[in-house]
């Protein structure tokens, strides 16, 4: 098989997977991506077989290492936060070792981001014109009005402060470095010296900011530019929620949008046990502040040995399955995993049936994950028909026409 022909089919594989339904409603798998911290690179899986994992062989492969060819060697090391675009599908990647935000665009539909020109500097901590730090990009969004967002959190050492950019491309060349492209759009260590903050989500125009808070209790806020400045004033933001006060929720690094409120996906727990959180505001007063506003959705109370769990950086929801997926991020097989949750019997929670399930564990698959960081659900580009020359059909049936009186001739002849 020649490499056009390869390349279009497997882009074409890519894009028919992108959401695959097998006859049990249990077996939806939507193809995602993931940060493997061991093996420094951004993972793509895909369920080509439609059993509902991706632990068969052919079903995991590099989307962005650091061989790629645009010359980005450092930039998959060490990937805090993973985002895609919902207007162009760009990946979005936020990188700690180089201190920068990267954009990764399968431009040839072959399934990976490391051909020629395929990734991009999109922020930069060390060369953007306003001279903003970068210390650790540890969230990413895309909010409605196509801006990027990039929650930025100083170290002890560097202590900048704790920032919410926004960041666009005015001028077209494809980044956000230069005068006036990035501008500070919240301060969280306005709201508490103490901040650390990771995850940024957006539901419409609000903005959920995911704050460890050192140690002071973690909080979730809630921001709205209301008046359209590009900046949130002290009246634009909440706390949404603030654990301890939050009726038994936990909640530190990993949240996303879940039907109109949020699911958290807890990193420790003290006890042992980890939870996923669903938070949902239905009072409508913009906080969480009574307890059926909280609900435990789901808990490493399930696992049963050989599988354990030590620490979850990443959770992501499929906003048109209701698909959830969240990580472990451990140093042993048994403890690095990809689980998927997904609501059957319509009652909030994942604890029923078939409602959970390991889409990803290196027990079963032998080499993923290994120690996953982030994740995120992935819409791969479509690949484009190649057309038929408008000549080719004259081309074609001129060759006919030859053979025709090429016979004629061989018969007259005899």
């Amino acid at each position: 098989m020649n490499t056009l022909r390869w390349g279009l089919l497997t882009g074409t594989v890519l894009a028919s997977a992108a959401f695959t339904v097998s006859a049990s409603a249990t077996t939806i798998s939507s193809t995602f991506l993931f940060s493997d911290q061991t093996t420094n690179q951004i993972v793509l899986s895909v369920d080509r077989n439609g059993d509902g994992d991706m632990n068969d062989p052919g079903e995991t492969s590099s989307f962005f290492d650091s061989g790629n060819l645009s010359g980005l060697g450092g930039a998959s090391g060490n990937v805090f936060s993973i985002s895609q675009s919902k207007t162009n599908k760009t990946v979005l990647i936020g990188e700690g070792d180089t201190d920068s935000v990267y954009r990764l665009s399968d431009t040839n539909a072959d399934g990976d981001a490391n051909d020629a020109d395929e990734a991009h500097v999109w922020f930069s901590g060390s060369a953007n014109a306003e001279g903003f730090r970068l210390n650790t990009p540890n969230g990413i969004a895309e909010g409605p009005d196509g801006a990027v967002y990039i929650v930025e959190a100083d170290t002890t050492g560097v202590s900048t402060g704790d920032w919410v950019y926004r960041t666009v491309d005015l001028n077209g060349d494809g980044d956000a470095n230069d005068a006036g492209e990035a501008t500070k759009w919240l301060s969280l260590t306005g709201l508490n010296s103490a901040s650390s903050p990771f995850e940024i989500r957006f539901d419409g125009n609000a903005a959920y900011i995911m704050d460890t808070a050192g140690t002071t209790p973690d909080v979730i806020y809630r921001a709205v530019d209301t008046n359209g400045d590009n900046v949130i004033g002290a009246g634009e933001v909440v706390k949404f929620a603030t654990e301890g006060q939050a009726f038994g929720a936990n909640f530190d690094f990993a949240m996303d949008t879940y039907k109109g409120g949020l699911l958290t996906w807890q990193w420790l727990a003290s006890s042992g046990v980890s939870a996923v959180y669903s938070l949902h505001d239905l009072n409508g007063n913009g906080i969480i502040d009574q307890a059926s506003e909280v609900v435990q959705a789901w808990s490493t109370a399930l696992l049963s040995t050989p599988y354990s769990f030590l620490a979850g950086f990443g959770l992501s929801v499929n906003q048109q399955t209701g698909e959830v997926l969240i990580t472990s991020n451990a140093s042993g097989a048994g403890g690095d995993w990809i689980i998927r949750l997904l609501d059957l019997d319509g009652d909030g929670t994942f604890f029923g049936t078939d409602e959970w399930s390991f889409v990803l564990d290196r027990l079963d698959q032998g080499t993923y994950p290994d120690r996953p960081r982030n994740v995120s659900f992935y819409d791969a580009p479509e690949v484009s028909p190649v057309p038929v020359p408008a000549a080719l059909p004259l081309l074609a049936s001129g060759l006919l026409g030859l053979g025709v009186l090429a016979r004629r001739r061989k018969q007259n002849a005899a």
